[in-house]
């Protein structure tokens, strides 16, 4: 290989190691602004038992305007329906755990434009009463990260002023509303983020495709000072 086709391959090999870190490491897409996650609330939100409990606070709270589609829930208002049951069954993909070594169906996960063609007077009514319809929440955790969900939920207004959503909890009221919160975004963690071990796979999955990349890069690219030596 010659000094130049060295320099290239070395070029656009770092090139490609440099894009890769910025996605994973220094990512531009998440959130980098800081919001206060406090002690305690951090504890809860990074444990995966406060979850479950955190998916029932985020039905009796949250569901009455937003769903979370990832985990099969529904506006309370939609799940009401009638029809509901049925067309989960028949239209939607099951979304299956396991708990006390007895696999369940938590939930059904219904597409899109079907959920929509059902709940659409549900959806038109919210955004009668809000001014737009209330986001689906499912990826709402990669977006805005625990610190902005809790200080959000927590007071909605102190982090974005002029918004719709109304403040649902008070802690001079009730003094288990911080942790109320803290477990509802440990359940929108959990929905987001795949358990250590599949994230370590992931992550030697994603290693592993770079490296074979590089790999094939080089080869090829001695492959074709090959070819091109025994054209002269």
């Amino acid at each position: 290989m010659s000094t130049w086709g060295m320099i290239k391959t070395v070029f656009f090999t770092g090139l490609t190691v440099v894009f890769f870190f910025i996605i994973w490491i220094k990512n531009p897409f998440a959130p980098h602004h800081e919001y206060e996650l406090p002690e305690e609330a951090e504890k809860i939100v990074f444990d995966p038992k406060a979850a479950e409990e955190g998916r029932e606070l985020f039905k009796q709270n949250c569901a009455s305007c937003h769903s979370l589609r990832y985990d099969g829930i529904y506006l309370m208002s939609v799940t009401a329906k009638p029809e509901w049951e049925k067309i989960e069954k028949t239209q939607g993909k099951p979304i299956i755990e396991e708990k006390d070594g007895k696999i369940h169906i938590r939930g059904y996960f219904v597409p899109r434009d079907v959920y929509e063609a059902v709940a659409i007077s549900d959806l038109l009514g919210l955004k009668a009463s809000f001014g737009k319809i209330p986001p689906d929440l499912s990826t709402y955790y990669l977006a805005r990260g625990p610190g902005y969900l809790y200080q959000f939920i927590m007071d909605p207004q102190k982090i974005l002023p002029g918004t719709t959503m109304p403040k649902l909890f008070f802690p001079e009221f009730d003094k288990e509303a911080p942790e109320k919160v803290a477990k509802i975004v440990a359940y929108m963690r959990s929905v987001n983020e795949p358990p250590p071990g599949e994230k370590a796979k992931r992550t030697l999955m994603g290693v592993a495709t770079i490296g074979y990349f590089i790999l094939m890069g080089a080869l090829l690219w001695i492959y074709r000072k090959k070819i091109v030596s025994q054209m002269h």
